[in-house]
């Protein structure tokens, strides 16, 4: 369960009633079957790390939710109005939201076609973060899922992969700030003096703690997502480097060109750490 910040108010109120109108439209739907994903989630792990620096233009609302079958989400998509051309955007409680399906609708694994879209889309793993992710509260009743660190920077892992064949480079600031999170958080400085996997990070990484956090990010990210997802990843890891390097910036530092390059090889590293 994550504790959030008196101030988080402006992050999660938007979302509470998003997630509210939804479940009224499909009785099958339960709220442990609804996963905060994308910039909303950013936001809120941002807050709740008490950060208050400014996150990357982007406020989308993706709500991902894991099915069986297709009926609880053409009961949702049948009670808002569509928005866009994506095939996957409703206007819910007032706001646009992306509504991306996941689980045994998978076809094949990984991916989806929505019933108004059309054609396929990625949902890679998806199912691993999760399994893996924390408990949201959003009220009394309601408790929605919500990625950790490592499962939000696999996810944009895999869209870095998609979109940055199309020279779409925002997922690099979001990565950039997932590593910033590693860094600067206290739980995984103590593991990095206190634990075994900690220290053999530190070593490797010559007590650079950043690089040694960035080491961690990718152990951690390929012991949540599993053997299969991990191979699927790093066969397509990092794509195009120099793009990635040229756009690992957060809105509050921006390291030298040579240090991202230091921090995408340690994440890398990392991640082929068995």
């Amino acid at each position: 369960m994550l504790d959030m910040p008196e101030y988080a108010a402006a992050v999660l109120d938007p979302l509470r009633t998003v997630v509210a109108e939804a479940l009224a439209t499909a009785a099958g739907l339960q709220p442990d079957d609804l996963m905060i994903v994308g910039a909303h989630c950013r936001d809120i792990i941002h807050t709740a790390l008490g950060h208050r620096f400014v996150t990357p233009a982007t406020r989308d609302l993706d709500l991902a939710i894991a099915l069986r079958d297709w009926g609880s989400y053409q009961q949702i998509a049948d009670s808002f109005p569509k928005v866009g051309s994506n095939g996957i955007c409703y206007r819910i409680a007032g706001r646009p939201v992306d509504l991306l399906a996941f689980g045994a609708i998978e076809d094949p694994v990984g991916t989806v076609t929505p019933p108004h879209r059309g054609s396929p889309m990625s949902v890679w793993a998806f199912d691993e973060i999760y399994a893996a992710a924390n408990q949201l509260r959003l009220s009394d009743e309601i408790a929605i899922r919500m990625p950790d660190i490592p499962g939000y920077a696999a996810a944009k892992l895999g869209a870095w992969l998609d979109r940055s064949e199309f020279h779409e480079t925002k997922d690099a600031r979001d990565i950039a700030l997932a590593l910033y999170w590693y860094a600067e958080s206290p739980s995984v400085q103590d593991r990095l003096y206190e634990s075994e996997d900690g220290i053999a990070a530190l070593i490797a990484e010559d007590t650079d703690v950043p690089r040694a956090a960035a080491r961690l990010l990718g152990q951690d990210i390929a012991k949540m997502i599993g053997a299969l997802r991990l191979a699927e990843l790093l066969a397509r890891w990092p794509g195009n480097i120099n793009l990635l390097v040229d756009n690992l910036k957060t809105s509050n530092n921006e390291a030298q060109t040579e240090r991202r390059y230091e921090l995408v090889r340690a994440l890398s590293d990392g991640l082929t750490t068995t």
